[in-house]
């Protein structure tokens, strides 16, 4: 043992049991609670919250903002001649912000795809669905076997719907498997 210095009164350090890291401890509701509601007072979530006063109720209901990084709020809007308007009032918008207490320097306006209408209640959309041509109720019956509603000609051919009639074939054949 004359190359591993073993024998020869050299120090052997203890091994180190690699262990993983030690995971933290669940966080309770109320802390969670806590970091949503201070995430929530941020300033971009404070600009989304009061948006309509600072960029007036026309502006509003067709833009809000995106993203505020360092000085920079980028502003979504829905269509060009509304981009036009916000580039337009862009210094007035800039100033009332400051005034507000946000440190913006400067705004980046992104056109983005219009939002649903949003002013239907249930019972309109409801029926808008009902009468939308793709939902196509003429024809249509219940099969006996599973009770869902089927087109007409699926019972004429088959006497059930198309999911009875796929539960009725062989199974497929296997791979390599020879057909007779």
């Amino acid at each position: 043992m004359k190359g591993s210095g073993l024998g020869n009164g050299a120090r052997v350090r203890p091994a180190r049991v690699l262990r993983p890291p030690r995971r933290a401890m669940p966080q309770t509701l109320d802390h969670c609670l806590q970091t949503v509601q201070q995430q929530w007072t941020r300033p971009l979530a404070r600009l989304g919250r009061q948006w309509s006063r600072w960029a007036g109720p026309g502006l509003a209901a067709h833009s809000r903002p995106l993203n505020l990084h360092g000085r920079t709020l980028t502003v979504a809007v829905d269509e060009l001649r509304w981009l036009q308007a916000v580039q337009y009032s862009r210094h007035q918008l800039l100033g009332r912000l400051q005034a507000a207490g946000f440190a913006i320097t400067d705004l980046r306006l992104q056109q983005r795809a219009p939002q649903p209408l949003s002013g239907l209640d249930g019972r309109q959309q409801q029926q808008n669905w009902e009468q939308h041509p793709s939902r196509g109720r003429k024809g249509t019956t219940i099969c006996h076997r599973c009770k869902i509603p089927t087109p007409q000609g699926e019972l004429e051919r088959w006497g059930h719907c198309c999911f009875c009639q796929r539960e009725s074939l062989p199974p497929p054949p296997r791979p390599g498997q020879v057909l007779r």
